[in-house]
């Protein structure tokens, strides 16, 4: 019977009502017990069992042994012959020399003695003498969108001191790590900010100097030394060589390398003027990334042999880092810092570059410098220029863009009359100003 229940099954015999029978119910009757006695009953023996068969034990023994040796003789035959057709068909066997080793878990292996190669150079001192001489860039930049509210954006780089006077320190990095910033400051510690300003530019080149006042490096407690120069012309391939920078804006930091080939020629795209730049460069296997631009490489004597600039990137590449040779940039920046503290000038106003699209984009009538601030009491803000102007010309110089702005800006001196190009609500004006000079 199943041992589940259905509603629409009907158990025709329950349990406790087994069903009727109409057949009669029979018992077998037992065999009857009683036996009558024969009436005559002969005296007969019982018949005697049959005799044992006796087992002849010696008999079974020794055919035993008889079987034994006769398989035991068609085993030798077989072995032996597989044997002689083994020697026959397979080839002959080759020696292995096995060497033996020494296996991990033992405990009596010697001590092992490593050398280290009196020819390696050791750059601990050479990274503590001329760390105090880099320094952590920090950018601040204004990002140009039209008559809509400004974008700022933050960025870091690395320079080195390579000349300090009574007042000042200069500092040598690449013009694409300020380019474009209204804010510049360094740090020696990756604490202490000091304010810098930046007195020379070189794009073509990619080359940029700034100074910081002495006084403000002494009021923030921070110790600096100046930089020494080697000789890229001597550096060959192999020459091991460090690069220190702000890596990743993070703070300074040191890889070592090697250079890997020298008087290479590259070609760099600025990413917002689309301006190409064609560079000879060393090659240096050294980690480099973004934030170590303007970095120096320092030679085994600790000695700026090249000014870090770009790096390759690319699936699968690795190690492909560029730096300016030292020789090539040095009397730059000597004319920088010589000339800049007589030919800076001040006008006093943060601009950003109105270009064509975004000309169209809002109905103006020209591109040029859109003025973003006008520093209260500068020579800008007494000439009357305000917010919002357009300048299409420094005097006779257009300044369609920014490298127009800097070149004219570079031909001018303090104490000069510029006739500035405006345009203001659509319409064209002249503003006369005089040059201010940096105060540093």
């Amino acid at each position: 019977m199943s041992n589940f229940q259905d509603d629409n099954v009907i158990d025709l015999y329950p349990a406790e009502n087994p069903p009727a029978t109409t057949t009669p119910m029979y018992s077998r009757l037992p065999y009857p017990t009683y036996r009558p006695e024969p009436l005559y009953q002969p005296d007969i023996p019982p018949p005697s069992p049959p005799p044992k068969k006796q087992k002849n034990i010696f008999r079974n023994f020794a055919l035993t042994i008889i079987a034994v040796a006769i398989g035991g003789c068609f085993l030798g035959i077989g072995l032996g012959a597989g044997y002689i057709a083994m020697q026959h068909w397979m080839p002959e066997p080759v020696e292995i020399e096995v060497q033996q080793q020494t296996s991990f878990n033992s405990v009596a292996l010697e001590p092992m003695i490593i050398s280290i190669d009196p020819h390696i150079p050791d750059f601990t001192e050479v990274i503590s003498d001329v760390k105090d001489a880099v320094v952590s860039i920090n950018v601040t930049t204004t990002t140009s969108r039209g008559f809509l509210p400004a974008a700022e954006q933050t960025g870091a780089g690395s320079g080195f001191i390579f000349a300090q006077d009574d007042e000042n320190v200069f500092i040598a990095t690449n013009h694409h790590v300020i380019a474009y910033a209204n804010i510049v400051t360094i740090s020696l510690d990756d604490n202490e900010k000091v304010n810098a300003q930046v007195i020379g530019v070189d794009p073509e080149i990619d080359l940029a100097v700034l100074v910081v006042s002495i006084a403000a490096l002494e009021e923030k407690g921070v110790p600096f030394t100046v930089a020494s120069f080697g000789c890229s012309d001597n550096m060959r391939i192999g020459d091991s060589v460090v690069a220190i920078g702000n890596a990743m804006g993070a703070g300074q930091t040191a890889t070592k390398g090697i250079i890997s080939a020298v008087n290479i020629e590259i070609t760099i795209q600025d990413p917002n003027t689309r301006s190409v730049v064609t560079l000879d460069v060393l090659q240096t296997d050294a980690a480099v990334n973004q934030g170590n631009s303007g970095g120096p490489l320092i030679n085994q004597h600790g000695e700026v042999v090249g000014i870090v600039t770009a790096k390759l990137f690319g699936h699968g590449v690795e190690g492909m880092g560029y730096v300016l040779p030292i020789n090539d940039v040095r009397e730059l920046l000597e004319s920088m810092r010589e000339l800049a503290p007589a030919h800076q000038v001040w006008i006093g106003i943060t601009t950003e570059e109105v270009t064509e699209q975004i000309r169209d984009m809002f109905n103006l009538p020209s591109v040029g410098r859109l003025v973003r601030e006008v520093v209260p009491d500068s020579p800008a803000y007494f000439a009357g220029i305000m917010e919002r102007d357009i300048i299409v010309s420094f005097g006779e110089h257009p300044t369609l863009n920014f490298d127009d702005f800097r070149a004219a800006i570079a031909t001018a001196s303090p104490g000069d009359e510029v006739i500035f190009g405006i345009y203001r609500d659509g319409m064209y004006i002249e503003i006369p100003v005089v040059l201010g000079r940096v105060l540093w």
